[in-house]
């Protein structure tokens, strides 16, 4: 895997955000990307068997194929779908997006930036500014989202606000290196650098203006950032949604990390829900090596299983494992400690 790096300056720290609200114009775009599903369950399976039947009239039909054109299943997607935030939410992403210059329309849409070659007459049109092709894409926006997103933007709005929670969390105790070398299993955090798996190695100079990172519902494995680096630098990941209980996966009880420690505490919580080692990687913000190693531990002491599911390995509480979960049921209740 190559990797992305963001170099940042002094002034890049102080004038770099988290957004704690759901993006509608990137979740519509990557929402494109998750209609396929691939090799297993994922977390978006509930979803696609939501929105298939509302997307199986001709009108869906069409509005899909127009946007599978410019969002394509890997490789780039044109920059002006996904305009800067505004407070107007969707309504106000769309007139955006219809408002685009015609230059930027070409930049955006030429082969280079792409890298592939679309020839169809519905881009080559969109490319040269003509009425006819923004409006037939506006319309398309507009049929998928209401018929795709909408539907499930509470869901999607709480799993994005649980993530700016938790980074909010990390910030404080942590910092913004904390913070950042959480991000997911695929980030590294060496001043003057974030580093990210990625698929191509890239490198974008922040020169003091700041980075704002976009927690994603439909964002899954490597981040996505835009094309032009002369625009604001945005990078968008994969948010985790953790309980907002702090006797949950995002706290440790006390009496377990005092018996294994606070990060395999928080791993035996997680996989009371079976996951895979990237999933699990996701879910409590570690790497996936330490992810795996830690549950190589849990696993060499009788507390996890691992069993393989399809193509996927997922691993779960044992018996013993349960039984040390369950303790805290027989303790008197007394105060978490974090420490």
């Amino acid at each position: 895997m190559s990797t992305l790096r963001l170099r940042f300056t002094a002034q890049d720290l102080l004038r770099t955000k988290v957004l704690t609200a759901p993006d509608p114009m990137w979740e519509l775009v990557l929402s494109v990307h998750r209609l396929q599903p691939g090799g297993e369950l994922d977390r978006h399976t509930a979803w696609r068997r939501a929105v298939r039947p509302r997307l199986s009239g001709a009108d869906s039909v069409r509005a899909c194929r127009l946007l599978r054109t410019l969002v394509p299943p890997a490789g780039n997607f044109p920059d002006f779908l996904t305009p800067l935030p505004t407070s107007d939410g969707v309504d106000g992403a769309i007139e955006a997006i219809r408002a685009t210059p015609r230059d930027r329309l070409a930049l955006d849409l030429s082969p280079a930036r792409l890298r592939r070659v679309d020839d169809s007459r519905f881009c080559h049109g969109l490319a040269t500014g003509r009425d006819a092709p923004m409006s037939e894409l506006v319309g398309a926006l507009r049929h998928y989202y209401d018929a795709a997103v909408a539907p499930h933007w509470g869901e999607i709005a709480d799993h994005v606000r649980s993530d700016g929670d938790t980074r909010a969390h990390e910030l404080v105790d942590d910092g913004l290196g904390g913070m950042f070398a959480r991000l997911g299993p695929g980030f590294r955090w060496r001043w003057p650098y974030l580093e990210t798996d990625y698929p191509r190695s890239h490198e974008i100079r922040l020169g003091g203006r700041g980075l704002t990172l976009v927690p994603s519902y439909f964002c899954t494995g490597t981040p996505v950032t835009l094309i032009d680096e002369e625009l604001p630098p945005m990078l968008v990941f994969p948010a985790r949604r953790l309980p907002r209980d702090p006797s949950e996966e995002d706290r440790a009880p006390f009496h377990l990390a005092k018996v294994i420690g606070r990060t395999r505490a928080r791993i035996l919580i997680a996989l009371r829900t079976p996951r895979s080692t990237s999933d699990l990687a996701e879910a409590i913000g570690m790497s996936l090596a330490s992810a795996s190693q830690q549950v190589t531990l849990l696993r060499n002491a009788d507390f996890v299983v691992s069993r393989r599911d399809g193509q996927a390995v997922r691993h779960s509480v044992t018996r013993k494992g349960k039984a040390l979960l369950e303790i805290r049921t027989n303790e008197s209740r007394r105060p978490y400690d974090y420490a």
